[in-house]
């Protein structure tokens, strides 16, 4: 059965040099999450692009890819890679919702992960690009200005819950040594935000009225979501691997940031809304831990130059822009983004489990 949302944009209909069985295969996991989307609509037409997810894609793909229904959980990965040979695979199906049990949270970051990567092994898959990201460095008041890559990964010393971030972040470093015929690259991109992403900030940057710790302000960095599509499309195209710290256009005090953000920022004191903020998250009132608030207490700012001078990138959104385009509304389809459609193959129906990608 096959039916879906998307549509071939005119590039990729322009190009029909290329045969199909000469055209390089792109797996992308996780491909509801909002930057996936947007990653699949910009792939280049030489690559025959696989999606794979528990959702088909919830944003029109405006070219044309392959969308197969798959929990990465389950033995169904294990067949795709028997059937199918892929000659990269980007990897961003991730369970960022801390609301979720921490048991699915690791299951799905660091079991699944290594499912993945056994599969990739297995088929000697050239390339595999992997989507970590800069809390696994912490928040804390003794970080230097600048976090390298090679700085030691704290965030589990005072967050305990980050703790799945953290083991997905070294067991993809390990793997990375150990698959030798794989050009493996793991990057740590700052705060990635704008109106299809869903993470800690862009929540906290929602806020009509937003709490801000009384004499903390300390310095964030954030890229637009655009910008890091570009930084996926410069790994998948230059085929670099290593670990890479990846930044936006500059850093920026937290309560300008919720000022551009077109929020109004009121000071609270932490000690004494500690006890309220942990009440409110137990009842479901707030959507974060009261420990993830060291993030906007304690710096965490990471050096990107190592990516910026292996790969050229130049981020090309301002941070004004970028923190105006959280709050932006989402158009809806339109019935001309419904005309060529994802091809798909569905599996049969089941229970979806509570799971996000992004």
């Amino acid at each position: 059965m096959t039916h879906g949302l998307g549509r071939c944009s005119t590039r990729a209909m322009g190009k029909k040099t290329t045969s199909a069985r000469d055209r390089k295969r792109l797996l992308i996991t996780g491909i509801a999450g909002g930057l996936a989307t947007q990653l699949a609509s910009s792939i280049p037409p030489e690559w025959e692009v696989v999606g794979i997810g528990r959702r088909p894609p919830q944003l029109p793909i405006r070219r044309d890819i392959t969308y197969r229904q798959l929990d990465i959980r389950k033995k169904a990965l294990e067949n795709l890679f028997r059937n199918e040979r892929f000659d990269a695979v980007i990897h961003l199906a991730v369970a960022n919702d801390v609301r979720l049990p921490m048991s699915v949270r690791h299951t799905v970051n660091v079991i699944a992960t290594m499912r993945l990567l056994a599969c990739c092994e297995r088929q000697a898959v050239p390339q595999v690009i992997l989507l970590s990201s800069a809390d696994v460095y912490g928040a804390d008041p003794t970080n230097p200005t600048f976090l390298t890559e090679d700085y030691p990964l704290k965030a589990i010393q005072r967050y305990a819950d980050i703790g799945d971030k953290v083991e997905f972040d070294t067991y993809c470093r390990s793997w990375m040594y150990q698959a030798r015929e794989t050009t493996t690259t793991l990057l740590r991109p700052c705060h990635i935000v704008g109106p299809h992403v869903q993470n800690f900030l862009t929540t906290y940057l929602r806020f009509g009225v937003v709490p801000l710790p009384l004499g903390y302000d300390p310095m964030i960095q954030v890229i637009d979501e655009r910008d890091m599509v570009q930084a996926l499309l410069l790994v998948l195209e230059q085929k670099q691997g290593g670990v890479y710290n990846v930044t936006g256009p500059g850093e920026i005090p937290l309560s300008v940031a919720v000022r551009e953000a077109g929020g109004i920022a009121v000071p609270v004191i932490y000690q004494m809304a500690a006890p309220l903020m942990k009440l409110g998250w137990a009842v479901g009132l707030l959507p974060f831990p009261t420990p993830q608030y060291d993030f906007l207490m304690f710096p965490c700012v990471i050096d990107g130059s190592r990516f910026r001078e292996t790969f050229g990138f130049r981020p090309r959104f301002s941070l004004h822009k970028a923190l105006r385009s959280i709050r932006r509304r989402l158009a809806p389809m339109t019935d001309a983004e419904e005309v060529t459609p994802v091809r798909r193959r569905r599996r049969t129906s089941q229970v979806r489990p509570p799971l996000t990608e992004s």
